[in-house]
């Protein structure tokens, strides 16, 4: 007699571990195949410097640049565009009406529509001239000139997204730059 009554306790505690264990399996298939993507769009400020040039045939016989590199990254699991990547010059520190220039004239300066598949990383070196520029001539001597990036991309939903960030400063002098300062920075896109 408790040999079937141990028997039948064992098999009601099992039923219950089943179904639990049922119930799991199948949240994890729902979120392995059915819940939204995240996503995992960075760009990475890896490198800024001013670069000088010296050609004698030039007037003036050194011409100065402003060049930064930057890394794009996308981790998730879906295709992602960068569908503009500016590097900006602006007189004032928030960066809300940046001083950009032509991309006419300065192509070097941006880039467009970026196509990054699930996983891939790559590099773009942004480049704005500087000495002998008219444009050099807006911003006054010893004053900063605030230094940053506008990336855009659309989010999940299939909105436009822009993250517009400083990162440093340059001090012009005479036409050329006389001192820099900037720190290296991650602009990620949000997740979902």
């Amino acid at each position: 007699m408790r040999t079937s009554a141990n028997r039948s306790q064992a098999s009601i505690k099992l039923g219950p571990l089943i179904a639990l264990a049922a119930v799991a399996l199948g949240v994890a298939i729902y979120f392995w195949k059915f819940a939204p993507a995240e996503r995992q769009l960075s760009a990475e400020i890896v490198g800024f410097e001013v670069t000088s040039e010296r050609d004698e045939a030039r007037n003036p016989p050194v011409r100065e640049s402003l060049v930064a590199t930057v890394k794009f990254s996308n981790g998730g699991d879906e295709a992602e565009t960068i569908s503009k990547a500016r590097f900006l010059v602006s007189s004032k520190e928030d960066l809300s009406a940046p001083r950009s220039w032509s991309p006419t004239l300065h192509r070097d300066s941006m880039l467009r529509d970026l196509k990054l598949s699930p996983g891939e990383t790559t590099t773009h070196t942004f480049i704005i001239p500087w000495t002998g520029r008219e444009e050099a001539r807006y911003f006054p001597d010893g004053a900063k000139v605030h230094l940053g990036f506008a990336i855009s991309s659309k989010n999940l939903g299939g909105e436009p997204i822009t993250l517009t960030e400083r990162f440093g400063y340059v001090v012009p002098q005479d036409l050329h730059i006389a001192s820099s300062e900037h720190q290296l920075l991650v602009l990620e896109f949000p997740k979902k």
